[in-house]
């Protein structure tokens, strides 16, 4: 079968339950975390991964307020939420959460394509993936007591 074939949805439920079934294993959440003032026309950080393939190349994302960031940071690393973690820290701990997720999705969607591969985690401020020429698909999440939002995006098939 053709990763041509498999669905931006597809990849976002994929992509959905792992990160579920992550957050209950490996993090570690000692309360909710602090609240923060939400401006929606600031951007939100977000940790992208590519996964490429013979006859494919998609991003997953990962996307939360940079509190929620830090919460889920601090959760990877066992720290709590109130203890001081630097911006370098969000950045490598959320590019680490969405590679470890990014590569249980590609192991489960490698049956369909056995030349998928990961690619480099990356982390932007603000979202990715918009344009006339690309197909999106995200779902609202908790991951544990965090907000976040999930996506997935690839350059349209026309």
């Amino acid at each position: 079968m053709s990763v041509a074939t498999i669905e931006l949805k597809e990849w976002l439920e994929a992509l959905t339950e792992v990160m579920r079934d992550y957050a209950g294993r490996s993090l570690k959440f000692d309360g909710p975390p602090l609240v923060e003032a939400r401006d929606l026309s600031e951007p939100r950080p977000a940790a992208y991964v590519a996964i490429l393939g013979e006859r494919c190349s998609l991003h997953l994302g990962l996307s939360s307020s940079m509190g929620g960031c830090r919460a889920l940071v601090r959760a990877l690393l066992g720290m709590r939420q109130r203890d001081p973690i630097t911006d370098a820290e969000v950045v490598d701990g959320m590019s680490e959460i969405l590679n470890i997720a990014a590569g249980k999705v590609k192991s489960r969607m490698v049956v369909r394509d056995g030349s998928l591969k990961l690619g480099l985690p990356m982390f932007v401020q603000g979202q990715v993936g918009y344009g006339e020429s690309t197909e999106r698909a995200s779902g609202d999440v908790m991951i544990g007591p965090v907000p976040c939002q999930l996506l997935v995006y690839r350059r349209s098939r026309s």
